[in-house]
């Protein structure tokens, strides 16, 4: 007994239809009858197609089976339409993942740029600790989203928690070791997001955006 058809198997016949219709829409109606002749006659197929001249009206063909509008437009171009020029593939899947839209984040971070930085206006945190907290991981999520590796510099961070009023000299040191569980590496190479540190700045991000998305 031949097992049944799986129903989310796509119909061969509606996927030829799409391919050919693809195919054909740029042609002129002159070559697209010349292209469906040659075919018929190569796959021995005895149903006439009318000439060109023949032809009142072309056939309409389900919308749902031609290709977007903009299918046909570089990446480079969609990525741009929809805010997401310069931001990293890896990145823009964990956006899709967490309802995250470049609208949405250009407030905390410099989208559509040669670089992609921390610009938000304020931060989370009261005291200094909390702060350099917070800038550790959106420092991590801007170079996140700019190469798809949360790894920043020393000096990168030094500068951003000078400006977030958020650098306290004695005690970096100790701070950082205290935030190990979500950042590895030092000042001598860089330091990286951990997974916990990725998802912990995930969090961040939302609550930032938080006034934003429930208006």
């Amino acid at each position: 007994m031949k097992s049944k058809k799986l129903a989310t198997e796509p119909d061969p016949e509606i996927v030829a239809i799409g391919a050919v219709y693809a195919a054909l829409e740029k042609l002129s109606p002159e070559a697209q009858v010349r292209v469906l002749n040659y075919v018929a006659g190569k796959l021995k197929i005895s149903a006439p197609i009318p000439e060109f001249d023949q032809v009142s009206q072309p056939r309409e063909i389900d919308e749902t089976l031609a290709p977007p509008a903009n299918a046909g437009a570089p990446a480079s171009a969609r990525a741009e339409e929809d805010g997401l020029e310069g931001i990293s593939p890896v990145a823009r899947k964990w956006m899709t993942r967490n309802g995250l839209k470049a609208q949405t984040i250009s407030t905390i971070f410099s989208l559509g740029g040669d670089e992609i930085d921390l610009v938000a206006k304020t931060i989370p945190g009261k005291s200094k600790r909390d702060r350099m907290h917070s800038v550790l991981l959106l420092k991590g999520i801007a170079a996140y989203l700019a190469s798809g590796a949360a790894r920043f510099t020393h000096e990168q961070l030094k500068e951003a928690c000078l400006h977030y009023k958020a650098y306290d000299a004695a005690n970096f040191a100790s701070y950082l070791k205290s935030f190990s569980a979500e950042v590895t590496g030092d000042k001598s190479t860089a330091y990286v997001l951990s997974a916990r540190g990725l998802s912990n700045a995930t969090d961040i991000v939302k609550r930032i955006l938080e006034p934003s998305t429930a208006s």
